[in-house]
Formats: structure tokens, sequence, C-alpha cells
């Protein structure tokens, strides 16, 4: 038994497919279960020092043990805590996470009413964008383009022909998945895909495809005082698929983003999306942190904004790698965050030695000045890596 209060984090990666899916009993595919399990540890160095985190397994527990050694991580949890708890903090709010977590012991007052999580589901569709949108609008904030929501085939097929190139997405699913790019025609994979998505999910979300410069997003905090700015993060993708974070302080992506814009304008945005967000949140019940994901594109040689491609009603990549860094980065120093996918362990172990032996660590008074880290073990069996390199 601990005297201190407890609040207790679990990594459910599989979210996004959980809300598409809406059923408490959904089960997710095999490679889902693998991110969860060989990134179990990620929230421990996001967490406060103070909070617990749910591991799987004896592995789990012995990396916890020896990053501890090194720097002011979270705790793992056991279940002498149970009674200790006072929040519980998973990666993303699903019927699915509900049903989980009552199977623990964990009464109702631990998780939002089935009534909030259907409104977080339905906020959590990708549509939410265009209300987004035209807030910010009605804020003077400039929006070229807007997302379309069909519910027909035919306006789908429509949409398509009209346009040299766009992005048809899934209401919901998981990160970089629910998508195809359009090409001017429909041809019988592109119809397959949004006929399937129309039956299961009952629309699908047809946007102008944009040259993209650069791609971030703002973070917020969702509390009883409304929502707050957290942060920047700065991110990679492939195909629309993410691929790993900029590691760096709110005050160089900031920098980094004024050479394409004012900063008063972001600032604009900021504000203007905090106020948006306190609004479309105000009665679901949701505390925690979100982001919203934003594109700068150019178009005749110009950069433009690109306000809001999708909002994230959950923890993510980008607050994670943003707490990271606050907490265990020389706020000096910068970096970049990868998760990455090996189809065998030997390609993974063979990385992270490789790496060990480039990028020596370098730690100053418990923060990374420098070299490689792994955020999650690394044996012959993992698949999914999550590490950092960082240079001073």
């Amino acid at each position: 038994m601990i005297d201190e209060p407890v609040k207790l984090h679990i990594f459910n990666p599989e979210n996004d497919l959980a809300l598409a899916d809406g059923s408490a009993n959904y089960f997710a595919p095999s490679a889902a279960m693998y991110i969860a399990h060989d990134l179990a540890t990620l929230p421990l160095w996001f967490a406060a020092p103070g909070d617990a985190v749910l591991l799987p397994s004896v592995l789990h527990h012995e990396f916890r043990a020896d990053a501890a050694k090194h720097f002011n991580i979270a705790t793992a949890y056991n279940e002498t805590m149970r009674t200790d708890v006072t929040e519980i903090s998973p990666w993303g709010w699903s019927p699915q996470m509900h049903r989980r977590i009552s199977a623990m012991g964990f009464v109702e007052k631990f998780m939002p009413s089935a009534g909030e999580i259907a409104s977080i589901r339905n906020i959590s569709n990708r549509r939410t964008s265009i209300a987004i949108l035209e807030s910010l609008e009605k804020c003077g904030i400039e929006v070229k383009y807007y997302p379309q929501y069909f519910t027909e085939p035919s306006d789908v097929y429509s949409f398509i022909c009209s346009r040299p190139r766009c992005v048809v997405k899934a209401p919901w699913s998981g990160s970089g998945k629910g998508i195809a790019w359009g090409i001017g025609r429909v041809e019988p994979p592109m119809e397959h895909f949004y006929r399937g998505v129309i039956k299961r999910q009952g629309g699908v979300i047809c946007e102008d495809f944009l040259r993209c410069e650069l791609e971030f997003a703002m973070e917020f905090s969702a509390g009883n005082n409304g929502v707050e700015f957290a942060g920047y993060s700065l991110f990679n993708s492939v195909k629309g698929s993410y691929s790993g974070n900029i590691l760096a302080s709110d005050y160089e992506i900031e920098a980094r983003l004024a050479k394409y814009m004012p900063v008063a304008e972001l600032h604009k945005v900021r504000d203007a999306l905090a106020a948006t967000l306190t609004e479309i949140l105000k009665d679901c019940g949701y505390k925690g942190y979100l982001g919203v994901d934003m594109m700068l594109y150019k178009e005749n040689e110009e950069v433009f904004l690109n306000p809001c491609m999708e909002l994230n009603l959950r923890m993510n990549m980008g607050m994670a790698t943003r707490l990271i860094f606050d907490n265990h980065v020389h706020p000096t120093s910068t970096g970049e965050f990868f998760v990455a996918y090996y189809k065998n362990g030997s390609e993974a172990l063979e990385m992270h030695n490789r790496n060990r032996e480039l990028y020596r660590l370098k730690i100053e008074n418990r923060k990374i000045k420098s070299g490689y880290i792994n955020f999650s073990p690394v044996t012959t069996e993992s698949k999914y890596v999550a590490y950092a390199i960082i240079e001073e």
C-alpha cells in the first residue's frame, strides 16, 4: 500500500480502431496488439514521476527499473496500488476501454459514462474538422479549402472526378489508415474502398490534395476550466502514416514555423482553437490531452496554413514527445523521435546495438544532452521500437 494518490496510465494505441468498431467487445488486429505490447513503456516517459503505468510483462518491469536509475520516470502499476488510484488516463477512451477498466475492478467514477464516451466517439469523427474550420473562419482565420462529408457513393464519385488529385478518408481509422488517394478518376480499388467505408461507417470525408510543405500540430489540454494550449509538435509522416517527431522546445518549433508565417498569426489560430474546442467539448466530459493536426502547404509558390486537418481527441505521439522533450531532454538540445517497425526482432536489435555505439548517450542532471535512447525494450522479439537520437 502507498500513501500518495496515483494516476494510472494505460497505453492503448488501438483506440482509433476501437472507436471505428464502436463495440465494447472489439478485439484489435495483431499488428495493433504488437504496438500496444512493444511500446507499453512509452507512458513512463510522458507521465509524471508520481504516476503509475500498466506494464504487461516482466521484461517491461525490468526495463522500467533500469531506466529509473538514470531518469525521473513514472513507476510500474501493481495491484497493491488499486485503492490509491484516483484517476485513470488511457491513450484514448472507447467502449472497449470502458469494459477493460471495469474488468480490472475499477468503478464508474474512474471513467466517462457510456453517454460521454458516445459523445467522444462522435466528436472523434473526422468530419468534426469541418465544424472546427467553420468556427475558425468566423474568428478571422483564413480557410481556403473545406473537407466535404458524403454519405452517397455517387457524390464521392463526382468529387474524385472533378479534381486531378484528392484524398478520401474514413471517419474513424488508425493513424495513416483508412485513407485513399484520388487521381481524377475512379478505379475499382478506390470504389471498393469508399463504398465499404460508407457501408460500415455511414460516410466518407473528401478533401482537396494539398502540396505539403510542413506538418505540425497544436496540442491542448481539456480540464474543468476549458481547453488550454499545451505546446507544439512538429512531425514526420510517410504517405500519411506517422513516422516520427522533431524533439525541440516550443520556442524552437515556433521559430521554424515563423519562417513560413507570422508568429502573431500562429497565436491567433492557437487562441481561436482553444475557444472553439472549449465549446465543442463542453458537454462531452472529455478530460485530458488532445491535438489538432495542421499543414503548411504551397500553392502558386505561396505558403498557406490548413489550420485543422483533423482532431485527435486522445493522447497522441505529438503530445507524448512534447512531454518527453520537456521532461527528459536538455532544453538546448534537439533531436528526432522515431517509431519504427521491424519485420523480425533481430533487425530491431541490430539497429539498437548499432545506434548505441554510433550515438553514445550523454546525460547531465538526469537530462539527455545527446545520443541514442530507446523508450521501449528491444529484444529479438521486438517488432516496434520507440527511440530518439539527440544532438547538442
